[in-house]
């Protein structure tokens, strides 16, 4: 039996080619998916896409061309399966590359907006998984690690230009700085929690390349659940209403 299937984010249209073996996309992708504003036209990169899942479905949102940037050749076969099958061979292309060698493919200061679902865990936290290395690279800073990732957004964007990151609340003041660092300023934030009195487990990050100081909006948290059921706003987002 093949462990291949077709997703879809939300009610983009857009199917994805999922391996319930390596790595299938989750809330976060999709949280991501809405979460980022999406530029019209002109040029933008999913960093560390994984199956591709967010750049392809954002084909739906938008004329600009759109590049995956994966270094698993797994997961950008997945990729490439899904461009072919939703016809999309001339707007959306996969980089089957790790971000160093990114520029190598894209230059410098030259994308409208990215994307980026990167490794959450360091290569020495216990959530390793042995088992499944696709996925371990997919979640562990292993191949790669947040330094590299908010140098190669500093390098591809464009002045004033916004990358949309989703990222883990315990490793934010890292996050930040390293941005500062690189002169990426933090411009809107969001707190995800599954529940009103439960701790945040993710937070979206909408940044800007800037030299000037960029003031930081923090938006009202998105709660997942009211007990059991999801909350309207999580049920709007999901189900793409």
């Amino acid at each position: 039996m093949s462990n291949i299937y077709k997703d879809v984010i939300s009610n983009s249209g857009i199917t994805i080619n999922q391996n319930k073996d390596l790595y299938s996309f989750n809330l976060d992708t999709i949280l991501l998916y809405n979460f980022a504003k999406v530029v019209k036209k002109g040029k933008i990169v999913d960093l560390c896409s994984g199956n591709g899942a967010i750049g392809l479905s954002l084909a739906s949102k938008t004329k600009a061309h759109i590049y995956l940037v994966e270094l698993q050749k797994e997961l950008s076969h997945l990729a490439e399966t899904s461009i072919l099958d939703n016809d999309l061979t001339d707007q959306v292309t996969s980089i089957n590359d790790g971000i160093k060698n990114v520029q190598r493919h894209l230059h410098h200061d030259s994308i409208d907006m990215i994307v980026c679902n990167p490794p959450y865990f360091t290569s020495k936290e216990s959530t390793h998984i042995k088992n499944n290395p696709v996925l371990a690279i997919a979640r562990h800073e292993i191949k790669t690690d947040l330094s590299e990732v908010i140098y190669s957004i500093k390098v591809l964007l464009k002045e004033n230009s916004h990358a949309y990151i989703v990222y883990r609340p315990d490793r934010l003041s890292e996050l930040f700085n390293v941005m500062s660092e690189q002169k990426i300023q933090p411009k809107r934030i969001k707190f995800v929690r599954s529940h009103n009195d439960d701790n945040a487990n993710l937070v979206l990050v909408d940044a800007i390349k800037t030299v000037k100081t960029a003031s930081l909006v923090v938006e009202p948290d998105l709660v997942m659940y009211n007990g059991d059921q999801l909350s309207s706003e999580a049920k709007k987002i999901i189900e793409g209403l």
